[in-house]
């Protein structure tokens, strides 16, 4: 168990905050909050314009962490709606003035902190029998998301472009135009779910867990508890009520700013639809945030790896990927990946992305067999998974890419695009796949035990079969020249107990 004091810093576009908890008794020993930043009108995180007031608090809270003497901490960013590039640069402005390093969270990557926190909450305050089947809505400022849980563990995740800053921006604009914005907000909100009509479970009633309505929030939650029940009929009398209250009247019995004012009634309206379009029965609110994520991943990584695997098991699924054999490349991938980790010395992270790979490399075959490998990329560049960094899903999208026919070449376009700090793993994940993948070309599953012996610069693999390996032993021979280029090693395939 970790002890002392750990610093958990976040920046968002609103606004920094600093946590600092007792890692022993997992509880938080002091919380500051920076004031608020401007958000832009055209991009929400508004990070470059703000740099000056965001380098001050961050030498404040540098102050306040050496008080409490903590020298163990980290520093998060979400992008939003912010490219990496632009993130790099900012990234840079903020070590310099600071000496502080970043890590920035994509879209996906936020979602999954905040998922996660709001599954350790309801594990902690429900019993087993209550676990939450039903849906949670992350309200954002320039997007927000659905999700959907079954038996209090994630299941699946939808984006909404949908953000209660972005709608305030078109809320003002429709003020000058229209007599009742809000009739005309509804049905701009509804025209972003309807996508989402389809694919939602068929029920006649369901349960919604609202996170990202601080309004909601601090009006319903007791002190000390983190999710609790909002009753029906009193959120939609305050809904009645905001429709036509002004900016001075909410900030006045709403606390909030002048800002986030803007932000109070399109919260509404998003959750309004969302209840409309689900037929809620019975609606939540939580105060869980993306620090509680990052505090909950920090102490147990599971629930984030839980949810990427999960992810990657629904990509596969929908794409219609032979299950079994997904189940046995997953498998003998992963038992190359733990006896060649002396040679590779990748981390535990990198046979994640390689587990991942395994179950969404032949999706491509939905679009073509013919270059499906080329089809799986394509697929994966459009639809990033949950939990991961951009540069996750880029390593993940070209493992697939190679484990075929294509291989990680100098004049091979795609891998020379790719950073230079990630093209000998691509090519070490890669090459594993390619034998493990060999080993079933049938998709047959003609393997039942899979041993693995290094004997001087052989790579002996001694497979139990129940039929011929005429097949296997083909594609074996002709997948396997990229594992050795990249290990040194020779792969040889040693069949016994063929029946």
């Amino acid at each position: 168990m970790e002890k002392g004091l750990l610093g958990l810093i976040l920046l968002n576009p609103d606004r920094l905050t600093l946590r600092i908890i007792d890692l022993a008794k997992h509880e938080v020993v002091n919380e500051a909050r920076s004031g608020s930043l401007r958000v832009g009108q055209h991009q929400i995180a508004n990070y470059p314009e703000n740099i000056t007031a965001i380098t001050n608090n961050l030498l404040g809270f540098k102050n306040l962490l050496a008080d409490y003497a903590v020298t163990n901490y980290h520093l998060y960013g979400t992008l939003d709606d912010m490219d990496i590039v632009t993130g790099k640069y900012v990234a840079n402005q903020i070590y310099v003035r600071t000496g502080m390093q970043i890590e920035w969270f994509n879209k996906d990557q936020t979602l999954a902190q905040v998922l996660a926190a709001v599954q350790d909450n309801l594990n902690q305050q429900t019993p087993p029998e209550e676990q939450l089947t039903g849906y949670v809505l992350n309200i954002g400022l320039s997007t927000s998301n659905l999700a959907y849980f079954n038996d209090g563990n994630y299941a699946t995740s939808w984006e909404i472009d949908l953000g209660k800053a972005r709608l305030s921006q078109l809320v003002d604009q429709l003020r000058q135009t229209a007599a009742t914005p809000s009739d005309i907000i509804l049905d701009y909100i509804s025209s972003k779910l309807e996508y989402l009509v389809p694919e939602l479970k068929t029920s006649k009633e369901s349960t919604l867990l609202i996170q990202g309505a601080d309004t909601l929030a601090e009006r319903y939650l007791k002190t000390d508890q983190h999710v609790d029940k909002i009753p029906h009929k009193a959120f939609h009398k305050r809904y009645q009520h905001l429709l036509n209250a002004s900016d001075q009247y909410i900030i006045h019995h709403y606390d909030v700013d002048e800002q986030s004012v803007k932000w109070v009634l399109p919260t509404y309206l998003i959750v309004r639809q969302i209840m409309h379009l689900l037929n809620v029965r019975k609606v939540y609110v939580t105060d869980t945030s993306i620090l509680d994520g990052v505090a909950t991943t920090h102490r147990d990584p599971a629930t984030v790896v839980n949810m990427v695997k999960t992810a990657a098991d629904n990509l596969a699924l929908r794409y219609g990927a032979d299950s079994s054999h997904k189940r046995f490349v997953t498998k003998v991938a992963l038992q190359l990946y733990d006896a060649l980790k002396p040679i590779h010395r990748l981390s535990d992270h990198y046979r994640l992305l390689l587990e991942v790979a395994c179950k969404v490399d032949d999706i491509g075959n939905f679009i073509n067999p013919q270059g499906h490998y080329r089809h799986s990329a394509y697929i994966l560049e459009a639809n990033p998974l949950i939990g991961l960094s951009s540069q996750d899903n880029e390593i993940i999208a070209e493992v697939s890419r190679y484990h075929s026919s294509e291989t990680p070449e100098v004049d091979q376009p795609h891998y020379m695009q790719l950073d230079s700090a990630i093209q000998l793993p691509v090519s070490e994940l890669a090459a594993i796949l390619r034998v493990a993948d060999s080993l079933d070309d049938s998709r047959l599953q003609k393997i039942l035990r899979v041993h693995l012996r290094l004997v001087d610069d052989d790579l002996q693999i001694r497979v139990k079969t129940t039929d011929d390996l005429v097949l296997e032993q083909w594609a074996f021979e002709r997948k396997n020249q990229l594992f050795t280029e990249v290990y040194g090693l020779h792969p040889k395939l040693i069949i016994t107990g063929r029946k």
